[in-house]
């Protein structure tokens, strides 16, 4: 399945929602079969995809997403893509259904990107912030008359809510999400009032290299 390959999402929330599809579909006894699928390649999948599910429920509790459950997230997302790309490619296109593409998002192949990552992190600042809410804004730092990003470049930006005062090298960013436009407006509980948001921010392109990452900003939410 060389000429249209699945698209595997980006960001956190796509892939776990991409694995709890995918993974059971590709196992059916019949799809195993229709796929060409060896039996080792399966076993590397299933151990992995059995890791995802408990990390991902402790990553989604913010009492006990530490930098370890994070680290753990991080890696299986590389190995579960890593087996699927190989699973993949085991796949004859020939056999290939409708309902096979869907699941997999597979689209017809498009004339490759001519698009490069910047190699300047973006500008990050707190726009405006109010009860429940804040305003951030991303700001391209080599036009900054411009609020455009890169030719071909979007941003990717992550988030921490905890305690004030974290070095910044002890943030565990996670929350991974993509904005094509200038600002981003967040929204907060009444439980986390009191708390710091810690934000951080990249270029990234479709094949998802990023730039170097933004400063960290902070903010005490109201």
């Amino acid at each position: 399945m060389s000429d249209n390959k699945p698209l595997i999402p980006t960001n956190d929330e796509g892939k776990n929602s991409y694995y709890l599809v995918v993974v059971p579909y590709i196992n059916r006894p019949v799809n195993q079969a229709r796929f060409n699928s060896s039996a080792g390649n399966l076993g590397i999948m299933n151990t992995k995809y059995s890791l995802w599910g408990p990390n991902w429920v402790l990553c989604n509790d913010v009492s006990q997403r530490t930098k370890t459950v994070t680290d753990l997230k991080d890696s299986l997302e590389v190995d579960i893509d890593t087996i699927l790309d190989v699973i993949y490619s085991d796949i004859p296109a020939s056999v290939l259904t409708a309902t096979d593409k869907a699941v997999f998002f597979i689209h017809e192949r498009k004339a490759a990107s001519a698009a490069v990552v910047s190699d300047i992190a973006p500008g990050l600042v707190l726009a405006m912030i109010g009860h429940l809410w804040a305003k951030i804004r991303f700001t391209n730092t080599a036009t900054p008359l411009s609020k455009e990003a890169p030719t071909g470049n979007f941003v990717f930006f992550e988030t921490y809510i905890g305690a004030a005062g974290i070095a910044n090298a002890d943030v565990v960013f996670s929350n991974g999400n993509v904005s094509s436009t200038s600002t981003h407006t967040f929204h907060f509980t009444e439980g986390q009032v009191g708390q710091t948001c810690y934000v951080h921010c990249f270029y990234q392109i479709k094949r998802g290299d990023r730039s170097p990452a933004s400063v960290i900003i902070s903010f005490v939410i109201v």
